[in-house]
């Protein structure tokens, strides 16, 4: 018996050895259902090693060389083997288990003489248990592991003991007064079970030569070194005679970068490209596709088995129909026959729910549109790839001035990105790369126009220009986003500074900044507000005047060259505030280019040379007003500069007069209303004082009837002054119906409504003051607002 023996040369020490990964003995896992990869079964590995033999007797292995990768920008890889083959042959490809996914859903085999077959190794069945390796973490892990096995472990005096291991445990050992944790060996001997202290025995010996040997294997894979788990895919060729096959694989790549060189007025589009596919690669034609394709993942490698429901034995014991209530109250014309307490419910509907649908069947594709090929590491060629969309329904669904096509169209007009579907690719005819290398290829991208132009942005700086490149794709194909490097000088040693070169559309002009320019000044004035009157509306229905102004708004922007050379120049000048457009220039030779947010104004500027740039925006308004409403110096203005026609000045000065009138209307009945309130006054003094004079016997009578004339007399003054303040109230009446005004009196006025009735009420002729004859004369107040009597005493 041969076998494997532990020593341990030191007291209470551990044995530390890493564990492994599980390996399984794929000839003893079953056959699973053979799967299909573009229309060619996929196959497992045969059921025995027996199967397996005779496979690699009838058909050996072949070596076919990569001829062809083409790497996405999105991380996948499609690689091509091609060679010649007489008869049957297997092909093998390592891969990452990572790309397991992908080659499985994408490959295929290309073999003009018969159908070929793709096979792998199965993976494990989870309803099977794994076979366990032994754990060699530490010698306590590999007992633990060794449980239920027979063992023969010799103590250091040579007295062996053989039995059943049963378990491994520690426990506390107090020796000296110092607490040692020690293992403790449990086994089932012949006598009974036996716990003894591990770092007692020498040696302790696995019986099973199956242990023994998983143990070996376990060791052996440990000593390897660490390397990614790979698994081989395995094409299989049929039986034919010599003829040329072709193997397609996907494969999960790191995505390709990019980057751009500006030399002069040439765009060098360099993409970086690593090879990590454990092939080298010997002059394969390389492509780089770009674009933004909508990717999964899905694992197909696994063993899956489907979930079903679990359902209990049927019981042999007929269960009890439910009861259901029955109505027939709608069988008949009184409900009350239903019967009482029984609820009416519905016995049937004759009715139908119309469901709307589609019938759109929208077929996605894309065309591998391929440029030219290009020279080697050096340079490549470039071509697009657009998309396209085929199928029954997809014109009627994006077709139409309204909907669902006419919102997406907007979308796709209005975006300032490439459209759907829009992709680059780069084509090398021969690139050697060995794997793990990094390759640099660099590619003349033609025909794009790279234009040197100073730009001004005042957000961005107050007086200098920024150095931009204006960059027009002129190719089919959407150039990538990327950094990019502005060189100059002799052999382009001079760097003159770096951009990020935006995602490049069809037809599309970009502006990239990459440095100040000192050269160039722009200073920029305070923006001047002005407003004109252009015309006037007179509706005389509607008492309304409405003014047509033109509001004004100007810049002034002064550009100085000194740069030394001649420059084109763009101003940024941001769009005006709504409703304000900016007008037409006056200067032919300035360009104006509309974005989103600015209008650009392009000039040639020699150097030297200096430009005075103005631009004006303007936006015409209307304003009603009332007749009533505009100001008095507004309209003696235009009666004066004559600016309108002789029937609008006619209509104006009528206004203007009757404004005139209600303006001294109004101070009249203000003082009107002084006075009054000066006549109650003197009347009530007057009153007070009569009424004393009456009480007393002292005062002649004379006197008293002086004090009653003078009384009559301001009674007289004070109707007068009413019946006057009833007049100029009609009057005003008059004045505001002819302006169109409101008829409410303004505040300084409001005093007429506690006397004065509505005029329109007040019947012709009537009176409502005493005859003037029976007043006498008397002494006019000093503080009369009119500086007279307005009646004429």
């Amino acid at each position: 018996m041969n076998a494997v023996v532990w020593k341990r040369s030191l007291r209470g020490s551990l044995l530390y050895l890493f564990a492994f990964p599980i390996l399984f003995n794929v000839s003893s896992l079953p056959e699973l259902p053979a799967q299909e990869l573009n229309g060619r079964p996929l196959k497992r590995a045969g059921e025995n090693q027996a199967d397996e033999k005779r496979a690699e007797q009838a058909a050996p292995e072949v070596d076919l060389g990569l001829r062809s990768v083409t790497l996405h920008a999105a991380g996948k890889g499609w690689f091509e083997f091609r060679g010649k083959i007489n008869g049957a042959r297997v092909f093998r490809v390592e891969v990452g288990e990572f790309e397991l996914d992908e080659a499985i859903r994408v490959s295929r085999i290309l073999d003009p003489a018969a159908p070929g077959e793709i096979r792998m190794v199965s993976s494990r069945d989870p309803v099977h248990p794994p076979t366990t390796s032994p754990n060699t973490r530490t010698l306590g892990d590999l007992l633990v592991s060794m449980k239920g096995q027979r063992i023969v472990a010799t103590e250091h005096s040579g007295k062996k003991v053989e039995g059943t291991l049963v378990a491994i445990e520690q426990r506390t050992e107090i020796v000296d007064e110092q607490r040692i944790e020690r293992e403790v060996m449990t086994v089932l001997t012949e006598t009974g079970l036996s716990s003894m202290w591990v770092d007692g025995f020498e040696s302790i010996d696995a019986v099973d030569e199956e242990f023994r040997s998983r143990l070996r294997e376990a060791l052996e894979k440990e000593a390897r070194p660490a390397e990614l788990a790979t698994h081989a895919v395995e094409f299989v060729f049929g039986d034919g005679p010599e003829r040329e096959v072709t193997i397609g694989l996907m494969r999960s790549v790191p995505m390709w970068k990019v980057s751009y060189r500006i030399e002069g007025d040439q765009l060098i589009h360099r993409s970086i490209v690593e090879n990590t596919s454990g092939i080298d690669w010997d002059g394969v034609e390389l492509s780089l596709v770009d674009g933004s394709p909508v990717l999964f993942t899905m694992d197909l490698r696994s063993v899956l088995r489907a979930r079903l429901n679990q359902l209990q034995r049927p019981s042999r014991q007929v269960a009890m129909a439910p009861r259901f209530s029955e109505s027939l109250g709608r069988a008949y014309d009184d409900l009350e026959l239903a019967g009482p307490g029984i609820r009416e419910e519905t016995i049937g509907m004759d009715g139908s729910m119309g469901i709307m649908g589609m019938d759109v069947d929208l077929s996605m594709g894309m065309g591998m549109g391929a440029g030219g090929m290009g020279g080697g590491m050096g340079g490549g060629s470039f071509g697009a790839m657009p998309g396209r969309a085929s199928g029954k329904g997809s014109a009627d669904l994006f077709a139409g001035e309204s909907g669902y096509g006419s919102s997406l169209n907007q979308v796709l007009n209005e975006t300032t990105d490439a459209p759907a579907g829009s992709t680059l690719e780069l084509q090398f005819d021969s690139v050697d790369l060995d794997s793990g290398k990094t390759a640099l290829l660099d590619t003349l991208i033609d025909p794009v126009s790279v234009t040197d132009v100073s730009v001004y942005r005042q957000s961005y700086h107050p007086t200098a220009t920024l150095l931009c490149l204006e960059i027009e794709n002129n190719t089919p194909a959407l150039l990538p986003s990327g950094p990019g490097s502005v060189l100059a000088g002799d052999q382009m040693r001079s760097i003159l500074g770096e951009v990020v070169l935006p995602d490049l559309a069809p037809s599309v002009k970009r502006l990239v900044g990459y440095a100040m320019d000192g050269g160039v000044r722009v200073t920029t004035h305070p923006v001047e507000t002005t407003s004109e009157q252009q015309s006037i509306e007179i509706d005389e229905k509607l008492h309304r005047i409405t003014i047509r102004t033109q509001h004004q708004r100007s810049t002034q922007y002064d550009v100085l060259n000194r740069s030394g050379d001649d420059r084109n120049v763009i101003l940024e000048v941001p769009l005006p505030p709504r409703p304000f457009e900016l007008q037409a220039l006056k200067d032919k030779d300035i360009e104006v280019e509309k974005t989103d947010e600015w209008h650009r104004l392009r000039v040639k500027i020699p150097d030297g040379g200096s430009r005075e740039i103005v631009t004006v925006s303007k936006h015409t308004a209307d304003d009603p007003n009332g007749w009533g409403e505009i100001a008095m110096g507004t309209l003696e203005r235009w009666v004066a500069e004559a600016k309108w026609n002789e029937a609008q000045l006619e209509t104006i000065r009528s206004i203007l007069a009757d404004r005139r009138e209600l303006e001294e209307t109004d101070r009249t009945l203000e003082g009107l209303l002084d006075l009054r309130k000066h006549l109650v006054t003197e009347l009530e003094r007057i009153s007070n004082q009569l009424t004393r004079q009456r009480g007393s016997s002292s005062f002649p009578r004379e006197v008293i009837q002086r004090y009653q004339t003078e009384l009559l007399k301001q009674e007289n003054r004070l109707a007068q002054c009413e019946q006057r303040m009833q007049e100029f109230a009609i009057q005003r009446r008059k004045l505001v119906d002819q302006l169109g005004m409101d008829r409410e009196l303004p505040s300084s006025l409001s005093g007429l409504k506690a006397f004065v009735i509505d005029t329109d009420l007040i019947p012709e002729g009537m009176s409502t003051v005493l005859p003037s004859e029976t007043t006498t004369p008397a002494e006019q107040p000093k503080d009369y607002p009119f500086g007279s009597d307005p009646f004429g005493n």
